[in-house]
């Protein structure tokens, strides 16, 4: 079955609509097609050092999700096996391309090819990464981790709303006052 671009949409909105860490970092996917991802993260104050660049980890973060966007286009979730980047120039301007290119994908792992610029064109890193493809199990195991993980999420809410509800009780005892 041939992947459509309506496919590849879906990817990208996939990606974009669940990925909180993206909506975060100010990161989205504009761009997707066969083996081939482009992510745009805009530049913020939240995202530089104390040089007033852009922090390394960022540029890092942007290559990865360009990488794993990249990567999903195979019709297969997958997640960062290794990875190398070379921070060519500092990071300054007001947004942040990453392309990504598939250089190979077999049964089990891809390799992808990452450049990122700003939007002045200028080349500020170039990464590679080596992306390991889910299978069934390995993405049901996932799922479940990543669901126990909003669970205990909710629990945290639920016990912090309860221990406050607790302090304004004993506050109310203590001054007297009444709710």
């Amino acid at each position: 079955m041939e992947t459509t671009q309506k496919d590849y949409q879906a990817i990208a909105q996939r990606i974009n609509q669940d990925n909180h860490f993206l909506q975060s970092s100010s990161m989205r996917v504009t761009d997707i097609r066969d083996g081939y991802a482009r992510v745009e993260m805009v530049i913020d104050e939240k995202i530089l050092n104390m040089y007033g660049l852009v922090h390394g980890g960022a540029l890092f973060s942007l290559a990865d999700t360009a990488a794993g966007a990249a990567s999903f286009t195979t019709g297969r979730d997958a997640v960062t096996l290794s990875a190398s980047i070379n921070f060519i120039r500092p990071g300054r301007g007001g947004r942040l391309f990453a392309d990504a290119s598939r250089i190979s994908a077999g049964k089990t792992t891809g390799v992808y090819e990452v450049f990122i610029f700003n939007d002045e064109d200028t080349l500020l890193c170039s990464a590679t990464f080596t992306m390991f493809f889910l299978d069934d199990e390995h993405r049901k195991s996932h799922t479940m981790a990543i669901e126990e993980q909003k669970k205990r999420q909710r629990m945290m809410e639920n016990r912090k709303s309860s221990d406050m509800d607790l302090v304004k009780d004993v506050l109310e005892d203590a001054t007297g006052e009444n709710r």
